[in-house]
């Protein structure tokens, strides 16, 4: 059976979650990116690893942020505590799936194999062009991705398959402001 058809119940919620969330940053779109990075991770990567920990925690691991910001990694997982214990999940398992996205922050150290994926996902995520191109639309500032760049790959990545990632990803991100600068500036001609 696949994993997020096992959990769909369990997904289902943490998606309605964050429809709700309005930051362009960490919304159901920047979810959608860490679930399609962690696929991308769990296929490549070669240890030993529990994917089904690895699934919940990239759709769980933001869903606090629909009350706070600073902190939502632990009411993120404090929340999916409690509606995995409704659910009748195996206390084990439960623990499991918390502590992947209790530490998924830019200065946490994961203890888990699991909470090390769903943070190289998460932060890969910052990559996305979907999320990019929303900051550019709405015209946020990305002075604070602009900022990380240089350190995520060498020094915040885990995996070298999270850094073969990156690489990719930023030509998209090139590629991105490439055409959105010069796509303006033939416009105007």
């Amino acid at each position: 059976m696949d994993i997020e058809h096992k959990h769909e119940d369990l997904i289902a919620i943490a998606k309605k979650y964050m429809s709700t969330i309005q930051d362009s940053c960490h919304n159901i779109h920047h979810m959608n990116d860490v679930v399609a990075y962690t696929k991308e991770l769990l296929n490549e990567l070669e240890t030993k690893k529990n994917p089904e920990v690895c699934m919940i925690g990239a759709y769980w691991h933001d869903v606090g942020r629909i009350k706070l910001d600073v902190g939502h990694e632990e009411l993120s997982a404090k929340m999916l505590r409690q509606h995995m214990l409704e659910m009748n999940y195996d206390d084990e398992f439960i623990e499991a799936c918390c502590e992947a996205i209790r530490y998924h922050k830019w200065n946490m150290s994961p203890k888990t194999i699991e909470g090390l994926i769903i943070k190289d996902a998460d932060k890969l995520a910052f990559l996305g062009s979907e999320r990019w191109s929303a900051c550019l639309e709405q015209g946020q500032r990305l002075d604070d991705i602009i900022q990380l760049l240089p350190r995520l790959r060498n020094e915040l990545l885990y995996f070298e398959v999270s850094r073969k990632i990156y690489d990719r990803e930023i030509v998209r991100i090139m590629r991105l402001l490439y055409d959105r600068y010069y796509g303006d500036r033939r416009e105007k001609e």
